[in-house]
């Protein structure tokens, strides 16, 4: 995603407006361990981790938010006791992190032969511990999350992203941080297109049991693609946004896929951010009274890039006025 870096640039800037930028999930125990977890105590982190096997949503989220604040910290991470799967896992997740970081969010013309070769030594690295901790613990889903963003780092092609994909699903059909990873590889920026794209997400609602905030990868999909075809047309992103999410076809299995989790909706670390992709689309389809209630629910904490970073560089101020705009104090 090209705005991620412009994105992080304007955290410190967006929270004066008292928004919580890049954290739109539901784990308090995850709110108190991040803090010391960015400064270097890892303790907490790996006990957190080690605590959510066998919850498998809690336990995606947390590798996915500790590798992210510990990325600076990847060799200290190395020093955890190397036969630790928990340990192991957040390495792994962390190295992968951290070589996102180096290659950057630019066009890949625009990143240069050095910080290619960085980039791609750090995701070696990566690779060794993520497979350790999946042999160590074969049931679990999680060390399969991962393996998606190396695997589109490496170039690894569409056959290793699909076989990826099945291990992540045979173990887990219903993980959301996978799900979001699999969207993510359909793109067609990476290794899909509008089409595949749009069938997995209707698939994956199809498939969702009543109360699952993974319906939310509908809007995702709907907000992946209104976002390149306004970055390749040269339209004013709104405008594109409006065009997409106002039509009856789409509004339609939106407002179908939102009451599925909706009605009988079960806690889910995930919902705010589900909340955020439904609200923000019910925003732009006209829909304000659902986009009211969706947006009330989610509060101040506010997803680092999609979907408000579809029609902004600054998605905690476009969330800003969207509340304004629906009456949301």
């Amino acid at each position: 995603m090209l705005l991620v870096n412009v994105v992080r640039a304007g955290v410190v800037l967006e929270n004066a407006s008292h928004m919580r930028i890049g954290q739109a999930w539901d784990d308090p125990s995850l709110d108190a361990a991040l803090p010391g977890v960015r400064a270097g105590r890892l303790d907490q982190g790996l006990e957190l981790i080690r605590a959510a096997r066998g919850d498998n949503e809690l336990r995606a989220l947390r590798v996915q938010e500790l590798a992210l604040a510990a990325r600076s910290h990847t060799d200290a991470l190395a020093r955890l006791p190397e036969n630790d799967p928990d340990a192991l896992l957040w390495l792994g997740a962390a190295r992968v992190k951290h070589a996102w970081d180096i290659r950057g969010a630019s066009l890949a013309r625009y990143v240069d032969d050095d910080r290619f070769t960085r980039f791609h030594e750090a995701l070696e690295a990566a690779e060794p511990p993520l497979r350790r901790a999946a042999e160590a613990l074969p049931e679990d889903p999680v060390p399969w999350a991962q393996p998606q963003w190396h695997a589109v780092g490496r170039q690894a092609g569409r056959p290793a992203l699909d076989r990826i994909w099945r291990e992540l699903h045979t173990r887990d059909p219903a993980l959301y941080a996978g799900h979001h990873g699999r969207a993510q590889a359909l793109c067609a920026k990476w290794y899909g297109s509008d089409d595949e794209l749009l069938t997995f997400a209707h698939d994956t609602v199809e498939a969702s049991r009543p109360g699952d905030p993974v319906t939310a990868i509908l809007p995702l999909a709907h907000f992946e693609i209104a976002w390149q075809e306004a970055d390749y047309s040269g339209h004013d992103n709104e405008e594109t946004l409006r065009a997409r999410f106002r039509r009856p076809d789409v509004s339609g299995e939106l407002i179908e896929a939102a009451d599925k989790w909706r009605v009988g909706s079960l806690p889910h670390p995930f919902a705010p951010e589900a909340m955020h992709l439904f609200g923000a689309a019910f925003s732009y389809s006209g829909h304000h009274s659902r986009a009211q209630t969706l947006l009330t629910g989610a509060g101040r904490r506010v997803p680092e890039i999609l979907p408000w970073a579809a029609a902004s560089i600054t998605p905690g101020r476009r969330y800003a006025r969207a509340r304004r705009e629906l009456g949301i104090t």
